[in-house]
Parts: C-alpha cells; structure tokens; sequence
C-alpha cells in the first residue's frame, strides 16, 4: 500500500495526485478540524447511534450445555 497524508491551512479548489497514482483503485478522506462546530454534530451522529431505540425484552433463560 502506498500512502500520502498531506496538511493544508487552506484547502484549494483541487487537489493533484502523484502520476504514479492515476487509474488505480484508492480513497480520499479530507477531515475538516472545524467541522464539528460548524454542524454540532458528535461521533454518535455518524456511527449507528439510534437515540430512540426500544429496551430489548427479556430473552427467556440460556440453554445449559455440558462441556465438552
């Protein structure tokens, strides 16, 4: 696997990528420092948190097995 991790200050309107790395298969994540203030989201917002989901009911009792 080959990697880049560049920093900007202030992001342009495109970003180039080395030669090498045009045609393959690959992923670009860009993390924003001000994004959570900018949306007042959290982590749960983006990581299945359901605030509302109902309580389980109760399963019954566990089947007991002999070791082995």
């Amino acid at each position: 696997m080959e990697a880049i991790k560049k920093y900007y200050n202030d992001l342009p309107e495109s970003i180039t990528i080395p030669k090498d790395f045009i045609h393959r298969k690959g992923e670009i994540i860009i993390i924003l420092d001000d994004y959570k203030e900018s949306n007042n989201k959290s982590l749960k917002d983006f990581f299945g948190y359901i605030p509302d989901f109902p309580d389980r009911n109760k399963q019954g009792k566990y089947e007991e097995r002999a070791e082995i």
